[in-house]
């Protein structure tokens, strides 16, 4: 049984990198493999600040993962057992980033790095086999990798901007190799708060891990203008001398506010574009691929590139995905080159779900990609020479369900990745972004990951099984798959429209239910801010939003298909679930995932139930007649009384879990208070709101 946690009791135990007592004692080494003496000198042949921080890693997880003591030294002592690291570069295909080679011998092991960060994968690849064998025995031979990827960004596990030592170990463990710090100056972040961008980077480089920056700030000077190369010197130079390590800066269209002169778009920021509150019905340039963009990225690398020759000037196309092909081809044909392209995996993509027509409004594992418009755009990038990047969210998360830590969905995963290896080889993809703000968390999908992107890569779903084995054992571990299956083939069910993401998956079974128009102001019918949320409650709806914005089928005709498409997600999860529940003897990760699954279970009700009440709320606007208005409260108190049970089986679920229902930019939304707030929400609307609709269906005109 797991035990009650108390709020962020998960972010002490990621403070643990490496997990106690793994290994099996009454395992015994094989006559193939080497076995670690008690004690074990870390020869480092060739030293540096990211060699020296990784070996020390090593000792670390040596002594308390297996309780075996390591001592680092420069010096080799002949008929000694010893591991000896050096770099090299006669690795032959593996001369490449993140390459090394490592050689298990009867003696002792021998690592050598194409270059330094090589030789930290190296180390924690070790530190891997080693937790699969659950045992300090290695295989004899030669392992040859590297890396598919030149960039894989993400942020921390531990919250907005929060990269400590151990969210800066677990990040390089997780074969990601940079960070972005979104910051409204050199000295803030976009969350109000001082940070030393230098001391940040210089602390991550001794990961291997670089900075890179997003800049929320109006970048009101067109190209043109006399003075734009002078203010944006200003805007970046600065930068430069705060954090002279800065490896990269990211455009994005929302962020940086850019006033073009594109005579389709309207004024920046989006909300001047009203006259006397009527919209002017043009759109604000963050959100097109406006055509002086080229010009503008241009003056930016001018400027960036004093500072830094080899900086990486990201431009990304995440806002204008929905615009037409030609024109955003058009855009990337003219971009300078020597810049990186960020494009979209999945989003603007459009499927049939029933009778009607989804899109792919936020990043979603429902549809695994690639997208058309990722697709136009590796195409264009790859005619012009330019580095391509993707908005991947292969970390093990995505908008599908926003409080989650990780999405158990392993074969659903798999397929992306497999699809993302194609994209590398057919399109040059060179770099993921594996997250938003909402970050990743360590998991068995994030190490399922780590094996798909460095080569060779055996069959994933054999690398999937071993880390079942490793977790939950031999027999529970068939078992977890068989659930996987489940939970993959049911997450192809969710419509993944602004009605989900920004609704009831996007925090949990907190999300209210609401008969009338409480709305008045943004916050109102939404749950309390946290008071040190980034963003809070500013990124979901209060209550049930239609969504017409022409990608999808109007809102009033699919949630007749949604419905039901989350009633079969529902009964997949509760299949998967039956399945972990019926193991004999159950170790507490495999506890964990099963209460996760019922966590997501849980949230799919709730969507349903909000779509059903939507829906009861605009029959009982036109129902035309007493008796028909007196069935639909009687069927909306139903419905009102089962979200109740829905949130009070809930309850237990998320006590066992801090990690459950909270998100680093909105911070909590679905602990036990958000869901106790969740009740007495709903009963406000059994005492009082029904009470007052059946008063006023109570009047009659004699």
């Amino acid at each position: 049984m797991l035990k009650i946690q108390k709020p962020y009791d998960f972010k002490t135990e990621l403070l643990e990198v490496h997990k106690k007592d793994r290994r099996d004692k009454s395992l015994t080494p094989r006559e193939d493999e080497f076995a670690f003496p008690e004690e074990v000198r870390i020869v480092l042949l060739d030293n540096s600040d990211v060699i020296l921080t990784a070996a020390r890693d090593f000792t670390d997880y040596l002594f308390t993962s297996m309780g075996i003591s390591g001592f680092i030294t420069e010096k080799q002592k002949p008929g000694e057992p010893a591991i000896e690291i050096s770099l090299s570069k006669n690795l032959g295909d593996f001369n490449a980033y993140m390459g090394y080679r490592i050689t298990v011998k009867k003696d002792g092991i021998t690592i050598e790095g194409y270059d330094e960060r090589g030789v930290a994968q190296a180390l924690y690849y070790l530190e891997d086999l080693m937790n699969l064998r659950k045992a300090p025995f290695l295989t004899k031979g030669v392992i040859q990798r590297k890396s598919l990827f030149t960039y894989r960004n993400t942020q921390s596990p531990l919250g907005m901007f929060a990269y400590t030592d151990e969210a800066l170990a677990l990040i390089a463990h997780m074969g990601m190799d940079s960070i972005s710090v979104w910051i409204k100056d050199p000295y803030t972040t976009k969350r109000g708060e001082y940070i030393d961008l230098r001391l940040l980077s210089e602390r991550a480089a001794k990961y291997g891990i670089d900075v890179y920056i997003e800049l929320t700030a109006a970048h009101s000077k067109h190209p043109d203008e006399p003075d734009a190369e002078e203010f944006y010197e200003e805007l970046y130079g600065k930068l430069f001398e705060v954090c002279p390590k800065l490896k990269g800066i990211a455009l994005v269209g929302e962020a940086n506010q850019f006033k073009s002169r594109d005579p389709r778009v309207g004024k920046t920021p989006w909300w001047e574009n009203f006259v006397d509150n009527i919209p002017t019905g043009k759109t604000s340039p963050g959100w097109w691929p406006c055509c002086d963009y080229p010009e503008w990225v241009a003056l930016i690398q001018k400027v960036v590139t004093k500072y830094n020759p080899d900086v990486d000037l990201i431009f990304c196309t995440y806002n204008w995905g929905f615009a037409p092909e030609e024109d955003r081809v058009k855009l990337i044909e003219r971009l300078p080159k020597g810049i990186s392209l960020l494009a979209t995996w999945d989003m603007f993509h459009q499927f049939k779900l029933g009778n009607s027509v989804q899109n792919v409004a936020d990043y979603s594992l429902s549809f695994v990609g690639p997208g058309e418009y990722f697709a136009s755009e590796a195409i264009a990038a790859k005619k012009r020479g330019i580095k391509l990047y993707s908005i991947s969210m292969t970390a093990g998360r995505t908008w599908d369900f926003g409080v989650v830590p990780y999405e158990p969905m392993g074969q659903q995963w798999i397929k992306r990745y497999e699809k993302v290896q194609q994209a590398q080889r057919e399109w040059g993809l060179t770099g993921l972004l594996e997250n938003h703000h909402y970050g990743f968390h360590p998991s068995i999908i994030c190490e399922l990951e780590k094996c798909a992107f460095f080569t060779p890569v055996k069959p994933l779903i054999e690398s999937l099984r071993d880390l079942l084995v490793r977790d939950f054992g031999e027999e529970d571990a068939v078992l977890a798959e068989q659930a996987m299956e489940k939970f993959s083939e049911a997450i192809t069910y969710y419509p993944p429209s602004n009605e989900e993401q920004y609704g009831a998956f996007r925090i949990g079974p907190s999300y209210p239910l609401w008969s009338g128009n409480y709305q008045e102001l943004p916050q109102h019918g939404k749950l309390p801010d946290r008071a040190h949320a980034m963003f809070g409650n500013d990124i979901y709806f209060g209550a049930y939003r239609q969504d017409f914005g022409g990608r999808n089928s109007l809102s009033g005709v699919r949630i007749m298909d949604e419905i039901p498409a989350l009633q079969t997600m529902e009964r997949l999860m509760l299949e998967g679930i039956a399945l972990l529940e019926s193991s004999k003897a159950p170790n507490d990760a495999l506890l964990r995932m099963c209460n996760l699954a019922k966590f997501m279970q849980h949230t799919i009700r709730t969507g349903i139930h909000v779509k059903q009440h939507f829906i009861l709320k605009q029959q009982l606007s036109i129902a035309g007649n007493q008796a028909a208005a007196a069935e639909l409260l009687n069927q909306m108190e139903e419905l009102l009384l089962a979200e109740r049970e829905n949130v009070l089986a809930t309850i237990p679920i998320v006590q066992v879990d801090s990690r459950l229902g909270w998100e680093p930019s909105m911070e909590y939304t679905t602990d036990e208070y958000g869901l106790r707030w969740k009740l007495r929400q709903l009963d406000y609307e059994l005492e009082y709101a029904l009470a007052d609709y059946r008063k006023a269906n109570a009047l009659t005109a004699e």
